[in-house]
């Protein structure tokens, strides 16, 4: 089966090529796909028989072998108009929108850091109580948006975002930011 998540990543990094001669503007549906695809890659080479849900589910992916739920959010790394300095960038997942009811539809989180040839990508686990940990934020671009998670291109992009707008930048993203091992690659989470 792990050939077949392999065949649709590359797929989908030739049909980008292609489309970038058209329009450099990547559609948002292709970065969740194939962040999708690197998840259910990795969770297939750990062994965790995962299964493609797909849609507007609840979910993206069960674990057949855990019965587990993994939520999969996949961010290119960008500013967003959030900071005033354009050199800020981040990786950036919504957790939860406003008016959202939170119904308990996931156990894990898998946050895909995607680098904009869609090739290298950096994995964040987070269990569904930490990922629900990161506190309540307005952020003036994104007004559905009630909790998300931050993760800065570096420590330079880090610093200046908490000096600009500290408010925007909870406690919890914060340790994520300072801390980033406890998240990185942490795949042993999934139990």
């Amino acid at each position: 089966m792990n050939k077949d998540y392999t065949k649709a990543i590359k797929a989908i990094i030739n049909f980008k090529k292609i489309f970038d001669k058209i329009d450099p503007k990547t559609p948002r549906k292709l970065v969740g796909e194939i962040g999708e695809f690197y998840a259910l890659k990795e969770l297939e080479r750990l062994g965790l028989k995962p299964e493609r849900k797909g849609g507007q589910g609840r979910y993206d992916i069960h674990l057949k072998k855990l019965d587990k739920r993994v939520e999969v959010k996949t961010s290119l790394l960008k500013n967003g108009g959030e900071h005033p300095d354009k050199k800020i960038q981040f990786w950036g997942w919504a957790v939860e929108r406003w008016g959202q009811k939170r119904l308990n539809k996931f156990d894990y989180l898998v946050g895909v850091a995607l680098e904009d040839n869609f090739f290298a990508t950096t994995f964040y686990i987070f269990t569904y109580e930490e990922a629900f940990r990161v506190g309540d934020v307005h952020v003036p671009h994104f007004t559905n948006v009630k909790k998300k998670i931050h993760l800065f291109e570096n420590k330079k992009s880090y610093s200046k975002a908490i000096k600009l707008k500290p408010k925007l930048i909870t406690p919890f993203e914060r340790k994520i930011n300072n801390l980033p091992g406890l998240f990185l690659n942490k795949w042993n989470k999934i139990q």
